[in-house]
């Protein structure tokens, strides 16, 4: 079954990669999430055109404190268009319902 309007990061294996897939499930609750292991990268795919990503989850999921630019390091591509900020960052299409922004997107 194909995702239906699919957004998200496309990131190198490893520990970020881990920790990001397991806080997009959580910062999107209710929505499917389909995550393809791919060997050197993952691919995380969120419905509905909308995926956010907060720095607090993540850092929940190291264990340790997180800076978003360690995403952007980590990230080889993503689908969708993107919007940063410093504690979080919202993956979408365009045309897409905003539920809020990355810039105010606080835990």
């Amino acid at each position: 079954m194909t995702i239906d309007n699919p957004v998200g990061p496309i990131l190198q294996s490893g520990e970020i990669a881990r920790a990001v897939t397991q806080a997009v499930e959580i910062d999107n609750a209710g929505k499917r999430v389909e995550v393809r292991d791919r060997g050197s990268y993952v691919r995380i795919e969120v419905e509905g055109g909308e995926c956010m990503l907060r720095r607090s989850t993540i850092e929940e999921e190291l264990g340790r404190p997180f800076r978003m630019s360690e995403l952007e390091l980590n990230m080889s591509s993503f689908v969708g268009q993107i919007e940063t900020g410093t504690e979080a960052v919202r993956f979408y299409k365009a045309g897409s319902t905003a539920n809020g922004s990355a810039q105010e997107a606080t835990a």
